[in-house]
């Protein structure tokens, strides 16, 4: 009697909530697995973690994910399914106590089929409270360890996107490296070559001569007033020069030539370099901005880009080489 009278309190509010709907509803039993049910231990990230590592964490937390999805999907279906059971149920159980001694008239047996009716019915009553409960606990269960799930990738992914990043930007330095040694490994003599001041005498001289005929007489790659100092820049294996002028200065090709590199190198900064022809080259380095892309053709006097503006003015450094190797530009500019 004492399990009957927790049970009425529920059995009105079912019969009130449903009192228009007269059908039953067939049993169902959706069985899960404790294995199942139990949430994966939480994954600990490390801000050391191998990308490989990292990778394969984040596939099991996408595993996990996928599968508590799937879980808590099918959860709302069968709770809907328990609570109709427990509604047919609780009419018919409140007819069978309705009934109360009538079945006497029939003798002593149906009085005792009706009484095992009766317990079959609030016994599979106290199932499907059961259940529902079970299955609304596993359903707060599921919600929290995906909300878990989602504090725990937000930190891997941020993780992941620094290493791709810092992946893709290793990748285009060293490709920048191999541009910038590549670039002294070919040479072309251009079709013309320019001289600051020459009359068309010595121009014809010098475009049989090539490069070298500009020994002593090399034009500075700034025009007009500029502090010039021997420097040497890291890395370089030679000496070069610093030029310091007015910001915004324009840089100039020191001769004719062909662009071969034009981009960000290591301690460089933003740099064009031009093959002059017979394995000369010419540097421009810590420039501010590059007026010409790799593969353009350049006359002498050419605008490259600008020098760099900085707290003492625009300083552009300058290298002249042949081959890879660094050679002293003093002599050509006749310093």
């Amino acid at each position: 009697m004492r399990r009957r009278a927790r049970i009425a309190p529920l059995l009105l509010a079912l019969l009130t909530g449903a009192a228009t709907s007269g059908a039953e509803v067939p049993a169902l039993d959706l069985l899960t697995s404790p294995a199942a049910r139990a949430p994966a231990p939480a994954a600990r990230p490390s801000s050391a973690l191998a990308e490989n590592d990292l990778d394969r964490l984040l596939a099991k937390l996408d595993a996990e994910e996928k599968a508590l999805r799937a879980e808590l999907e099918s959860i709302g279906p069968a709770l809907e399914l328990t609570r109709r059971r427990m509604l047919a149920r609780g009419r018919a159980y409140y007819r069978h106590v309705r009934a109360g001694f009538l079945p006497v008239g029939g003798g002593f047996d149906a009085l005792v089929d009706h009484a095992a009716r009766v317990e079959r019915t609030r016994l599979a009553l106290e199932r499907d409270l059961a259940r529902e409960a079970e299955l609304t606990r596993r359903s707060a269960e599921l919600a929290d360890r995906l909300t878990r799930l989602g504090a725990e990738r937000a930190p891997l992914e941020v993780h992941r996107e620094a290493m791709n990043r810092a992946r893709i930007a290793l990748a285009q330095e060293e490709e920048r490296r191999a541009a910038f040694s590549r670039a002294f490994e070919t040479s072309v003599r251009p079709d013309y070559l320019a001289i600051y001041g020459a009359d068309v005498g010595p121009a014809e001289l010098d475009r049989r001569a090539g490069f070298r005929s500009l020994l002593g007489r090399l034009p500075f790659p700034i025009a007009g007033r500029a502090e010039v100092r021997k420097v040497s820049r890291r890395g370089a294996g030679g000496p070069g020069v610093e030029l310091t002028a007015l910001a915004g200065a324009p840089v100039r090709s020191v001769a004719a030539g062909r662009v071969a590199f034009a981009d960000t190198y290591a301690d460089y900064g933003l740099t064009v370099i031009v093959d002059h022809g017979e394995r000369h080259y010419s540097v421009y380095a810590n420039l501010g901005a590059a007026d010409v892309r790799a593969g353009d053709q350049v006359a002498g006097g050419a605008r490259v880009g600008t020098a760099a503006s900085g707290p003492d003015g625009a300083k552009l450094y300058f290298e002249l080489r042949r081959g890879a190797e660094v050679i002293d530009p003093g002599p050509w500019f006749g310093m």
